[in-house]
């Protein structure tokens, strides 16, 4: 096909509940969830070439749940029945013009649209990003959990080979002290550890509780503060040892220029389900690429299909040295049918055109599509 065809539209764009039990309830400071409630989008085209994405809400985070991505979604789908799909700016231009928040819900259209495009250039999405394959190490995630049982968690994701484990702490300083001395005593000082506070903190709070955190060889600490309070990440990020980065207050391009001009932290998270997809998730890497910022690719609660994409749109950007994509392995089922492989923590991207994942077709036939 000549990608300069405009004959190629979209012609339908299904919409399903994309529900995938967790193999155990994970916790953060600002929520808990036993299920990831997704959304899955199709784009289908007329020459039968077809876009997958997928939408993990997290409502504390992004304030958006299943229901309202569907019904956003409904919308999105009006606005472009009919459109060429590879004018890929202009078609997450004109859904941000006509919905400026819902990023989340954008990001499942934006990742379909990027499949088609890359499906159509006969290239794996990461060539088609203008990526290489190189070496990407992911951590893997402890939740809030009872400190008693962090140690065996640590050990139990060392015995899987990864050496970066992500502990989720916040709700109360007692709790997380012990469960990262559990941690550190039951796998010694090899591996890195990173925490994530998910807004847990105030200022005085985070700067008390990381000077304690110090002696446990933290690499770095993820939103200690709520996202607005830009003036009390500035000042735990100045007053603490711990490198602060920011996830919660970084959604979009002038959120980054804003975090950048105001020196508020050295490292910024990006996530698909914040920036609203690749595009705009491209943006912030330029900017923090050219403020010398380095950043970590993060997720939510993504299957297979949205952490492979995150992994071919990792690899695209020098600005990422950190990466976050193991929500897959908290799944009780895997609902994708190729993607990634991780061994030791070490992602490996497929090389088939496109994203290189797509829905288990059994899996696809028990989920409800929404009219």
């Amino acid at each position: 096909m000549n990608a300069t065809d405009h004959s190629v539209q979209i012609t339908d764009i299904k919409i399903y509940r994309f529900d995938i039990p967790l193999r155990a309830v994970f916790e953060i400071a600002s929520m808990s969830m036993d299920c990831a409630h997704n959304v899955l989008i199709e784009i289908q085209t007329n020459e039968g070439i077809t876009g997958w994405g997928e939408a993990s809400p997290f409502h504390a985070l992004v304030g958006e749940t299943q229901s309202t991505d569907i019904a956003a979604a409904k919308e999105f789908k009006r606005l472009l029945i009919g459109e060429y799909p590879l004018e890929v700016s202009r078609l997450i231009h004109a859904m941000d013009q006509f919905l400026p928040h819902n990023t989340t819900i954008k990001s499942a259209f934006d990742m379909a649209l990027h499949d088609i495009a890359a499906r159509i250039a006969n290239l794996p999405l990461y060539a088609y990003l203008g990526g290489h394959k190189r070496e990407i190490e992911t951590d893997m995630t402890i939740g809030i959990c009872d400190p008693e049982e962090a140690g065996e968690k640590a050990l139990a994701i060392r015995e899987l080979g990864f050496e970066t484990i992500k502990v989720k702490l916040g709700l109360d300083f007692d709790a997380d002290y012990r469960r990262l001395n559990n941690i550190r005593q039951a796998i010694g000082d090899d591996s890195t550890l990173r925490i994530d506070a998910n807004q847990g903190w105030d200022r005085i709070a985070a700067k008390s509780n990381l000077d304690a955190f110090g002696a446990f060889k933290i690499e770095f600490c993820e939103q200690p503060c709520r996202a607005r309070d830009l003036s009390g990440m500035k000042f735990v990020s100045q007053h603490t040892s711990i490198p602060i980065m920011a996830d919660e207050s970084l959604f979009s391009p002038w959120d980054a220029l804003n975090l950048v001009r105001h020196d508020i932290a050295p490292y910024f998270n990006v996530k698909f389900s914040k920036s609203g997809g690749i595009h705009n998730a491209a943006k912030i890497c330029h900017i923090a690429e050219a403020a010398e910022i380095p950043c970590m690719l993060g997720c939510m609660s993504e299957s297979k299909l949205g952490i492979t994409a995150a992994a071919h749109f990792a690899v695209s950007s020098p600005a990422f040295q950190f990466f976050d994509l193991d929500s897959h392995l908290e799944h009780a089922k895997d609902a994708i049918a190729g993607g990634i492989t991780i061994e030791n923590g070490f992602i490996t991207l497929p090389d088939a055109p496109g994203i290189g994942a797509v829905p288990d077709s059994a899996y696809l036939s028990q989920l409800e599509e929404v009219k």
